[in-house]
């Protein structure tokens, strides 16, 4: 492991509070007063999440934090559920906010109005390279947006695009820094959401933040899902509908795999069956995060076709995945057992699906309470021995975030929107 810094000016450091009062600005102030007593300076960046009990109220509360926190950068907006530490929120008013200090790391501001569909994508692309900043210095770019107004299926891969390249000696291409963030959740129809950045406040559009320098970002993208069967090659589609798969009519493939599986297997199908497309096809085989997550929506007997919330065609790669909430927990855990191996983050900003709550999982805060406390130091032996779990309330990295209406985040270098997924930025002093 490597060594943790100490805790100098010289130093990130954030600090997470959260607030369930009713009165919007007695929850900004109880937040700022926490937060104002563990930073220690004035915040480079404050990330605001608030539930839509407090949305036509956003101006009064970033007024309110602003003012005590003499705050350079903000960025908000309004969920269906926030997270603070690992505390969720998904019933009742909630303010959860992560205070910054990012010394000497440059940030860029930005929102995005509009794209024509009239351009190709390479235009595009260029366009937005220059309203996010982004360069060789970029490590993130944190997207937020409005599902109602913002056209994600041309957005995101112009986006993707949009960061600078570099080739290695093998020859791949690949983009630096990464984009990460999630949709607003709080409304579910036009000008009922809220975005908030700097002194700004609109109902529509997409905003966020590119941070760039002496930062170290590590994204965890957990699609909570398993395969079943095998991979199948996909011989004939047209759009967002698989005709065939391996020659044979792709509702009758499906149907066959689904005979083979076993009986607790055949339990989840109701709502658990989900498509995973192999993102790069050069690998010579597949496994955990080589496929994109992807939900069936439903096959037709008299055609044989699939249809698939994704747009496919023939020579690529499928496989059938389950998504259910053990698995989910599984490859959450899995994941962030690769993050233990470097050093502890100074916070996490975690954007989940807004069905990975409780009704999901079964109890509250799950994926809150795996992100807080991943880094904790295990117990030694004699206390692994002791019946019952104790966990430190104080212990834990500071950690924010929210329940989104779709997560953005990178799979095998590219950036996509996910549903079901928990996407996770660790923000790490750089080594």
């Amino acid at each position: 492991m490597a060594q943790e810094p100490s805790d100098d000016l010289d130093m990130i450091k954030m600090v997470a509070a959260l607030s369930t009062r009713q009165d919007p600005i007695d929850a900004a102030l109880q937040v700022a007063d926490r937060i104002k007593s563990q930073l220690g300076s004035a915040p480079d960046l404050l990330m605001v999440f608030a539930t839509l009990h407090h949305a036509r109220r956003m101006g009064m509360i970033a007024d309110t934090l602003r003012d005590r926190l003499s705050s350079s950068h903000m960025l908000g907006i309004t969920a269906s559920g926030v997270m603070s530490g690992p505390t969720e929120v998904e019933q009742g008013p909630g303010l959860s906010v992560m205070a910054c200090r990012f010394p000497g790391v440059g940030i860029n501001p930005f929102w995005i109005d509009h794209l024509s569909p009239r351009d190709s994508m390479e235009t595009r692309a260029a366009a937005l390279s220059d309203r996010i900043g982004a360069s060789e210095d970029m490590k993130v770019t944190l997207f937020f947006a409005d599902p109602y107004s913002v056209p994600m299926v041309n957005l995101i891969p112009a986006l993707s695009a949009a960061r600078m390249q570099v080739v290695a000696e093998s020859g791949r291409v690949d983009h630096i820094g990464t984009i990460l963030g999630g949709m607003a959740s709080a409304g579910n129809r036009a000008n009922t959401n809220t975005l908030l950045l700097d002194g700004e406040i609109r109902n529509s559009g997409a905003m966020g933040v590119t941070l760039s320098g002496p930062i170290q970002i590590d994204t965890i993208v957990s699609q909570g899902c398993r395969p079943i069967g095998h991979p199948m090659i996909i011989t004939k589609a047209r759009g967002n509908l698989l005709l065939e798969l391996g020659g044979v009519r792709a509702v009758d493939a499906i149907r066959e795999l689904v005979s083979e599986l076993d009986a607790n297997d055949k339990q989840l199908l109701g709502d658990g069956l989900v498509m995973g497309r192999v993102i790069n096809e050069n690998k010579s085989h597949f496994g955990r995060g080589d496929f994109l997550i992807r939900n069936i929506m439903g096959g037709d007997e008299t055609s044989g076709a699939v249809a698939v919330a994704d747009l496919v065609h023939a020579g690529q790669t499928i496989q059938l995945h389950l998504h259910d909430d053990q698995t989910a927990r599984e490859d959450l855990s899995l994941l962030l057992d690769g993050q233990r191996l470097y050093s502890k983050p100074a916070g996490a900003l975690l954007i989940s699906c807004a069905s990975r709550g409780h009704a999901f999982f079964g109890d509250s805060g799950h994926d809150a309470a795996a992100i807080t406390h991943a880094f904790d130091q295990k117990p030694d032996g004699a206390n692994l021995a002791k019946s019952g779990t104790e966990v430190d309330p104080q212990a834990g990295i500071p950690a924010a975030g929210f329940f989104a209406a779709g997560e953005i985040g990178p799979v095998d270098g590219q950036v996509f929107q996910h549903g079901h997924a928990a996407v996770v930025a660790l923000f790490r002093q750089p080594e």
